[in-house]
């Protein structure tokens, strides 16, 4: 039996995930150790491969991966194979499905070229169902009585059918063995896609926004740290000094269990032997004192996500946080003890919350001394208790539809877009609050979220400035930059542009040629907060870094006398002038060395084991050349190349905070 398993990439404008296909590739493994080691499987990232491969190789059963960024591709990929060979068994998974029986019915009505869907994990199920079709049963047989964990409709009557059987759960993620060491995902690692490994599965928590909230997925299952060993250890082998992959961990809580600590140690062993991975992206554990001693481990940007710090709308969501001191407490420590840059989530429009309430939240938040905040409008995520009619009708939910940001594509001359649902207003706040409350975000994420100014920030905390008072007063000054302002008018308006009442007004808009070519440029289709944080970075720098260092300065005004004010910002500013990373994108020549003089120690104090340690306290003459390394300039064109599209990649350099990697070395004359 030939097999395909799609999890696609759109591809017209950069690739959304640059991970191995770590779902499918597990369904892969899973269906060879239980049903036939022989079953000739392959798994693709790209609708083009997928094409060239259907000239030669017709599959007889199709899986498709169904995540927000992708479902429509995937969808549209597995009608076309279909149209191909009618016979052809068609599963569709994972968590971009409804799990409303109406919902379901409606769903399958709709795309009638699909056999079953599956509710939960997809392992069991799909390889139950490729048994039964081994064994001769007809697809229209199993849709009548489909395998527990999934649906279909019946072939004959249209009906809605369900097994009364519990899902299927794995016992453990030890059951696929090595992943990468099997060798399954060899072709893409080949071709620079970086490794995704999941160490644990579920969450113990309810958030109502999640998919992950369902009692399904508790307990967590994990993986034993010797299996872990051994796809490292061939990992490491196979990216030995490669900086420019990253390790993907799927774990959604890195450092709650105690398994993560083995999982880290052995990651550690395998950085100092191949000198890989020198990044790692995981999500971090919500408990302040484990994630520390993970911290002195390994490095990554430590998260402790809040979402709002509200107490109604955390009972309406069905979450707790720690409290607020500890989160504090953290985030000093974090500053004081790692070089890491530790995040914070929040959501916009929640239910329950206030344009008020929600401002509150930010300005604790930013006063806490975590160096960046990620903030994300509310989705209307298929599955989550939030997207039931209860929530809906409770909170009165204002739904618009948007593209995920870059996701579309044109197949054979059909255009496809994969779009979501967000929630841009309820009882509690109108759309104006969120529009206000967006532009709020943007100037969030520019300043206070920009690791180019985590030195004037910290220079501000040091000195009790209220640093939400810093970006408020920056936010109202930004009609006095005409580049400044331009970019937060284009923000504004394109942030009302991209949302329509429902998926079809979306669709009949982009289908115009115009719209869609805006969408190629980038013009239109973009993740906003993104793109511009990156041009007014890249390309405002000397104006954004001016009326930062304005700014602090009155602040610091108060506390100090105006001379040595005057003195420590001129410094900071001469500094941070340097972090211009536009010079290197304009194409100047960046080779030449810089010298510059300084009053004040900074690239001491920033390196001082104490955060305490005031900058006063480096007063004194200072002679530095300032250069860029050939490997700041090898990484800067190595990351460009990450995304397969330069404007992509820039993005991310900028919103991770990645670009502190390549700015300038700073070397002190003898």
């Amino acid at each position: 039996m030939k097999i395909a398993l799609l999890d696609l990439n759109h591809t017209t404008c950069g690739i959304h995930t640059i991970t191995a296909p770590l779902g499918i590739g597990l369904i892969s493994i899973y269906a060879k150790k239980n049903v036939d080691p022989n079953l000739d499987i392959k798994l693709f990232k790209e609708a083009d491969k997928v094409l060239k491969t259907l000239e030669s190789w017709v599959p007889d059963a199709v899986g498709i991966a169904q995540y927000s960024w992708n479902s429509e591709l995937n969808l549209y990929a597995a009608k076309l194979i279909k149209d191909i060979n009618p016979n052809c068994v068609i599963v569709a998974g994972g968590p971009n499905l409804e799990l409303d029986a109406k919902k379901k019915h409606q769903f399958l009505k709709s795309h009638d070229y699909l056999d079953i869907c599956v509710s939960y994990d997809g392992e069991i199920p799909f390889a139950e169902i490729i048994k039964r079709l081994l064994s001769g049963e007809s697809i229209s047989s199993i849709r009548k009585s489909p395998p527990a964990g999934t649906y279909s409709l019946d072939s004959k009557g249209g009906a809605l059918m369900e097994s009364p059987d519990k899902p299927p759960r794995l016992n453990s993620l030890d059951v696929f063995g090595p992943i990468y060491a099997g060798g399954v995902f060899d072709e893409f690692l080949k071709d620079d896609y970086h490794p995704f490994v999941q160490t644990h599965r579920g969450c113990p928590f309810t958030c109502a926004f999640c998919h992950t909230s369902n009692r399904y997925y508790k307990p967590a299952l994990f993986l034993s740290p010797e299996i872990f060993r051994k796809d490292m250890e061939y990992l490491g082998k196979f990216f030995a000094k490669r900086h420019d992959i990253t390790l993907y961990i799927a774990n959604t809580n890195m450092s709650f269990f105690p398994q993560d600590f083995e999982i880290a140690k052995i990651i550690r062993e395998v950085q100092d032997k191949y000198d890989w991975p020198e990044f790692i992206d995981v999500n971090s554990g919500k408990n302040p004192q484990k994630l520390l001693e993970m911290l002195s481990i390994i490095k990554f940007n430590p998260s402790l996500a809040l979402q709002t710090l509200t107490p109604q709308v955390l009972e309406n969501i069905k979450r707790r946080n720690l409290s607020f001191e500890e989160y504090c407490t953290f985030q000093q420590e974090v500053l004081r003890k790692t070089d890491g840059i530790s995040n914070t989530e929040l959501i916009l429009s929640l239910p329950g919350e206030t344009k008020e309430s929600f401002l509150e939240t930010l300005r604790r938040v930013m006063n806490s001394g975590v160096q960046w905040i990620s903030i994300y409008t509310l989705m209307n995520l298929k599955g989550t208790p939030l997207a039931s009619e209860e929530f809906a009708e409770k909170y009165s939910h204002v739904i618009n539809h948007r593209i995920v940001p870059r996701q579309f594509s044109v197949i054979n001359g059909q255009k496809i877009f994969d779009t979501e649902e967000v929630i841009i207003g309820t009882k509690y706040m109108s759309f104006e609050d969120y529009i206000y409350l967006r532009g709020v975000s943007f100037i969030v994420d520019a300043f206070f979220g920009s690791a180019e100014l985590i030195p004037l920030k910290r220079f501000l905390l040091q000195h009790h400035i209220d640093i939400a008072d810093w970006i408020f007063n920056i936010y109202g000054r930004i009609s006095e930059f005409p580049d400044l302002k331009r970019d937060y008018d284009n923000f504004m308006m394109e942030t009302r542009e991209e949302l329509f009442p429902t998926r079809e007004k979306l669709i009949e808009f982009y289908n115009q040629d115009k719209n869609f070519n805006d969408l190629i440029k980038g013009i239109k289709g973009d993740n906003l907060l993104r793109k511009y944080k990156c041009i007014i970075l890249s390309e405002n720098y000397d104006s954004y870094l001016k009326l930062a260092i304005e700014e602090a300065g009155k602040l610091i005004r108060e506390k100090l006398s105006k001379e040595k004010t005057d003195k420590l910002i001129d410094n900071l500013e001469n500094y941070l002038s340097t972090r211009n990373m536009g010079r290197v994108l304009s194409g100047q020549n960046i080779s030449e060395k810089k010298h510059i003089k300084l009053f004040y120690d900074i690239p001491q104090w920033l390196k001082h084991a104490d955060s305490n340690k005031l900058l006063e306290e480096f007063e004194g003459s200072y002679s530095y050349n300032v250069v860029f390394s050939a490997d700041s300039k090898r990484g800067f064109d190595n990351f460009m190349n990450m995304n397969k599209d330069r404007n992509l990649s820039l993005q991310i350099l900028y919103r991770d905070g990645g670009i502190k990697n390549l700015w300038p070395d700073w070397i002190k004359e003898n």
